[in-house]
């Protein structure tokens, strides 16, 4: 069995649009495209930010998230935070079945990536050449720097990072920033993991 993301069973139940009673929620995982989009939306204010994000984890519409009591509410922040704050290793380490390599540059996904065609459920990283990082630095945005050398590192296109869960990117940006900052020795050492 997979990961899969948690149930939360309310406290106080709420009604939804439709006129039914809400008791459990089933949470979803954050993807990359769309939590940039919801963040956008929510500009500055962490408050905004958190309720643009939960509205994408638990799938409801803002009106009933709105009547969700505050410790209900507390528990799906928290589940947000993970979700964009933790690296796949935090949730896959939670899976029975996760697979670990002691291979850093060898990625197990959170979730499974459609590419052309195929399902990839792990990511061989690469190093980037100095004439990728050149590259890379004439782009205008720090997100667009980040999309870049996070395609050229993973062989995947840039569209299809917009699919790649919050914690996969999170996972990749740990070891793409020791590829972009680290020396040599740093690689070599047993401890590089």
């Amino acid at each position: 069995m997979s990961w899969m993301p948690p149930q939360h069973d309310l406290l106080s139940p709420i009604t939804g649009d439709d006129g039914a009673e809400i008791a459990q929620i089933q949470l979803k995982p954050l993807f990359y495209a769309a939590q940039k989009e919801a963040l956008e939306r929510a500009g500055d204010d962490e408050d905004d930010q958190f309720f643009e994000l939960a509205l994408l984890a638990t799938g409801l519409s803002a009106k009933e998230l709105d009547q969700l009591k505050r410790p209900d509410y507390v528990s799906i922040a928290q589940y947000v935070h993970e979700m964009s704050t933790q690296p796949a290793s935090h949730f896959l380490a939670q899976a029975e079945d996760a697979r670990r390599s002691d291979d850093p540059d060898e990625v197990q996904l959170l979730l499974p990536l459609a590419v052309t065609g195929r399902t990839v459920t792990s990511l061989s990283l690469e190093m980037p050449a100095l004439r990728a990082t050149k590259v890379m630095k004439k782009l205008k945005t720090a997100k667009e720097r980040a999309e870049f050398i996070t395609a050229h590192c993973t062989g995947l296109m840039i569209p299809d990072l917009a699919h790649m869960s919050v914690p996969d990117w999170t996972q990749l940006q740990v070891r793409i920033d020791d590829f972009l900052n680290q020396p040599a020795a740093y690689f070599r050492s047993a401890t590089s993991k």
